[in-house]
């Protein structure tokens, strides 16, 4: 009998495509869930300013730089995202993080460095391959677990990173991954909006960001 190859090690009769897919893509959520933080941010009055995501890389949370001074969806329209707390999938604990590696100037890249209590053991990463399949991860409103959107690695032009997937509310920050569950990037672009094409800071520059702000580069 034929046998179809869709990017998984064994090959699967055509009948199975389908049970085999929603198998992988099963098997990459549960690896990388418990690691995407649910971030919100508060100005120096403690008024929610916005909802973001994040996740565990040893003992820091890597978020998105430009959610720090974040001044909600319409620019100006509240105080600047000064301070941080953490929601964690798994049973939903709450705490105050510290920011331990600032946004660098210009958000570039767009990264930021929070501690809390908790750690977790790394994703490792890979290299990026135009066109691969990508899982992008975070939350979404009022949601207290992750969500995640497949799509593909769109573009790897160096500064232009980008996949095509949909990232609701809050996804920045969010981890992209491969179908092995592979760091590949992270969230970035534009709050707010549903949209189909965003950027993210691949994992070479956080890897970078990582050692020179002190703290173990990815695997």
């Amino acid at each position: 009998m034929t046998r179809l190859r869709i990017n998984l090690d064994d090959g699967v009769d055509p009948v199975d495509v389908g049970a085999a897919v929603e198998m992988l893509d099963q098997a990459v959520y549960a690896k990388v869930s418990p690691l995407v933080v649910k971030l919100i941010g508060f100005s120096q009055d403690g008024i929610l300013v916005g909802q973001f995501s994040g996740f565990m890389h040893g003992e820091v949370i890597v978020a998105a730089g430009h959610m720090q001074g974040f001044c909600g969806k319409t620019l100006g329209s509240t105080s600047p995202a000064v301070a941080f707390k953490a929601r964690y999938p798994t049973d939903g604990f709450e705490e105050d993080l510290e920011v331990v590696a600032p946004s660098p100037p210009g958000n570039v890249p767009d990264l930021i460095l929070l501690k809390g209590s908790r750690s977790a053991t790394s994703l490792w990463s890979t290299d990026l391959e135009i066109m691969a399949s990508v899982y992008a991860l975070g939350y979404t409103g009022t949601e207290n677990k992750p969500s995640c959107s497949k799509g593909s690695l769109s573009s790897t032009m160096p500064g232009s990173v980008a996949i095509t997937a949909h990232a609701d509310d809050g996804f920045s920050g969010g981890p992209v991954v491969d179908k092995h569950g592979r760091l590949l990037g992270v969230v970035k672009g534009a709050l707010g909006t549903t949209i189909m094409r965003i950027g993210i800071t691949p994992n070479y520059d956080l890897h970078t960001y990582l050692l020179q702000s002190g703290y173990p580069g990815l695997i």
